[in-house]
């Protein structure tokens, strides 16, 4: 989408057919574009979709190479899996999210031997699979993923959500790549995001979409024409009760997990407000090349969906933003410009 320009009729890009109107919000791009190169990442993409009908609302890119870091599956998934396998315990498996996982360490890694049957011992925690999203708990998702799942669940799952999956779109996007080990300690790293593959932020936020309309695959569009209007969902993720449980347990990443800080400010005052959003974040490091990943992925507001958010930064050892930062601030510029009546007008299911 690097060759879109504005026209008359918004903006258009070149195409087999000559120029074709494509839906991107041209005052949301140009943000989100601005805030990309703001974070001082060597590899970026951020995207934005509009949950209700599937438009392509904001698409950019930061790439020395000149790909397009959206629809190319580059960054490990890191702890974005974790939206994964929770779908999979409560959709597939039938574990609650009261179900608990017992542990000691796990902060940065996934060690069998740190799983506990119970909360016996010294510098034992248990916590409930229902706020380990919220507060990226990796030895919670992965020791009940070993205990409920399978390598088929865990990468059925991930398909349906988007990941190493075709995403029904108008545009040609390459498929990322999920592995999930068969092995239970393979097993159980994967869960938690610690597994081999590769995910483009596309991915991450169909994934968010998905969830966001109760379950269903939406259909996405880039092309704006007659015939992309409102298209048939193409199935579902899951059952439209999991998507409701996954809403809550990801209000806990902003409300007083691992967002929390970057959603307030000095006086502890929300951004957004009295906002409910649903969200996920993922850090992981990894060489060659040596890069800091940090993702973002986020549907708002997640009691009544509009946008569908991913931030992908890919950053070097010293880093001057993380992605919920960018996120963050992506959906500040979104609910400004409705506010300002700015945005382009948009079907309504």
């Amino acid at each position: 989408m690097r060759h879109a320009r504005t026209a008359s009729r918004g903006l258009v890009a070149p195409s087999d057919l000559g120029d074709v109107a494509i839906t991107l919000d041209p005052a949301l791009q140009q943000q989100v574009a601005a805030l990309l190169r703001g974070s001082h990442a060597l590899e970026a993409g951020a995207v934005v979709i509009d949950v209700r009908t599937g438009r392509i609302l904001a698409w950019a890119s930061v790439d020395p190479a000149g790909r397009d870091m959206v629809a190319h599956p580059y960054a490990p998934p890191a702890s974005i899996f974790k939206v994964v396998a929770a779908t999979a315990l409560i959709d597939r498996a039938h574990v609650p999210a009261q179900a608990r996982q017992c542990y000691v360490g796990g902060e940065r890694s996934v060690r069998l031997a740190d799983l506990r049957p119970n909360g016996a011992g010294v510098g034992v925690r248990c916590e409930p699979l229902e706020t380990a999203l919220g507060y990226s708990r990796n030895l919670v998702v992965a020791g009940l993923s070993r205990r409920h799942l399978d390598s088929e669940a865990l990468t059925t799952t991930a398909r349906l959500l988007g990941l190493g999956g075709n995403i029904p779109i108008d545009v040609r996007v390459d498929p990322g790549s999920i592995e999930v080990p068969s092995d239970e300690a393979g097993l159980a790293r994967a869960a938690a995001g610690f597994g081999p593959g590769r995910m483009s932020p596309l991915e991450a936020a169909f994934m968010m979409a998905s969830i966001a309309r109760g379950g269903s695959r939406p259909t996405l569009h880039m092309l704006d024409q007659p015939t992309s209007g409102d298209q048939p969902d193409a199935g579902q993720a899951m059952r439209p009760s999991t998507a409701r449980t996954l809403t809550r347990m990801l209000e806990v990443t902003v409300r007083e997990g691992t967002c929390a800080k970057a959603f307030r400010d000095e006086r502890g005052n929300p951004y957004l407000g009295r906002m409910r959003i649903a969200a996920k974040t993922g850090t992981l490091a990894r060489s060659n090349p040596t890069r800091l990943y940090s993702w973002f992925t986020s549907f708002a507001p997640s009691d009544h969906p509009e946008i569908a958010v991913a931030v992908m930064l890919a950053n070097e050892a010293r880093w001057w933003q993380k992605g919920n930062q960018v996120g963050r601030d992506i959906l500040r510029a979104y609910f400004a410009g409705k506010r300002r009546g700015v945005q382009a007008p948009r079907r309504v299911r």
